[in-house]
């Protein structure tokens, strides 16, 4: 019984220990593109400068979070995680952008002739991209959650 005991106990302190440094993802793994200017007109809201958040926390989704238009006006966190050397701005943090856009939408300010990399779940624009990656980037890998 005994050796039973501290078996318990040693597999308890390895749980502990493992959770402690092993990050946890919190939301989904995807891919985040950039485009630059004009972002209007966007899919969501047409023509408008007040349906910009400030400092242009915004983005494009592509289908996989389009939901057949419901997405406009969601926000995300979103935050880089590529592996790749000089990827991720150091100490960037996570940033909050409100759908706006459809990325496969030929009318979208966003379609694929702008983007940098054509097919991501996310485009940012160019000064979002810039706040979390590195602007030398086509795409990153980004963690994204609805809030």
């Amino acid at each position: 019984m005994a050796i039973r005991s501290r078996l318990q106990s040693h597999l308890l302190l390895l749980a502990a220990m493992l959770t402690a440094t092993v990050p946890v993802a919190l939301g989904e793994v995807g891919t985040a593109a950039y485009y630059g200017p004009p972002y209007e007109p966007t899919e969501c809201y047409g023509e408008g400068r007040s349906q910009f958040p400030e400092r242009n926390l915004f983005a494009a989704v592509g289908d996989k979070l389009w939901d057949l238009g419901a997405a406009c006006g969601r926000a995300y966190n979103v935050r880089c995680v590529s592996k790749g050397p000089g990827s991720c701005k150091p100490g960037s943090g996570t940033i909050r952008v409100k759908i706006v856009d459809y990325t496969l939408s030929v009318n979208s300010s966003a379609a694929a002739p702008k983007q940098s990399f054509t097919g991501a779940d996310l485009v940012l624009p160019q000064t979002a991209f810039e706040a979390i990656a590195n602007p030398a980037m086509a795409s990153i890998e980004v963690e994204f959650e609805e809030v």
